[in-house]
């Protein structure tokens, strides 16, 4: 049942991560910076004070089917609030590209390499919780998705460094839960990364 559990809340992680490219497509960065902010000053209360209502019946529900039983005895929801205080400082300091490739990188590679761990992981990484086919599960979607946004290269750089940040990460302390070390180290990663064929160029035209 745990295992059921932890596959719909990884389909959740990816389809509701996912939707937030939408009102940046549609009313631009600051948009996402919203939905975050109402969403951690609305929901944090409800899950720290534990209110049960009419009201809040919905979300209450959501936690019973997605939620992990330890964080709904620590913090319900703690790891999507993590994921919102990502995504609003992305949003609030970075381009709405980068914002967009933080988006996929958290839903796409932590959501498919934790369904490809939990289903076929056997080849345990040193150190780790993390399975090679974890890796490997998450790696492969994450390139594909993030060539909608970016070159090739571009793609599978910011994906080989998003893998090496998930593998540091852990759910055990809030400030390394990978929904929040994720699109914040793959936000300045890839402001390096776009700026590097242009810094390229002035290095080499500087011989001229």
């Amino acid at each position: 049942m745990e295992v059921k559990k932890e596959i719909y809340r990884k389909v959740f992680h990816i389809v509701s991560t996912l939707s937030m490219i939408i009102p940046v497509e549609i009313f631009g960065k600051y948009s996402v910076s919203i939905i975050m902010a109402v969403m951690l000053l609305s929901l944090i209360p409800i899950s720290y004070f534990r209110i049960r209502n009419i009201f809040t019946d919905w979300y209450w529900k959501i936690i019973d089917l997605v939620e992990r039983e330890r964080n709904i005895r620590i913090m319900p929801a703690r790891q999507a609030f993590s994921l919102s205080v990502g995504l609003l400082i992305v949003s609030l300091f970075f381009s709405e590209e980068i914002l967009k490739i933080s988006i996929v990188s958290v839903a796409v590679y932590d959501g498919f390499a934790t369904i490809t761990g939990i289903l076929f992981g056997k080849h345990k990484i040193l150190g780790t919780k993390k399975s090679v086919e974890g890796v490997i599960g998450g790696f492969i979607p994450n390139f594909i998705a993030l060539l909608f946004l970016l070159d090739p290269f571009n793609a599978l750089s910011v994906t080989v460094f998003t893998a090496f940040i998930e593998l540091l990460s852990s759910d055990r302390r809030w400030f390394l839960d990978d929904n929040l070390t994720i699109p914040l180290s793959v936000a300045f990663f890839s402001v390096f990364v776009l700026n590097l064929p242009a810094k390229a160029s002035q290095f080499f035209l500087s011989f001229f």
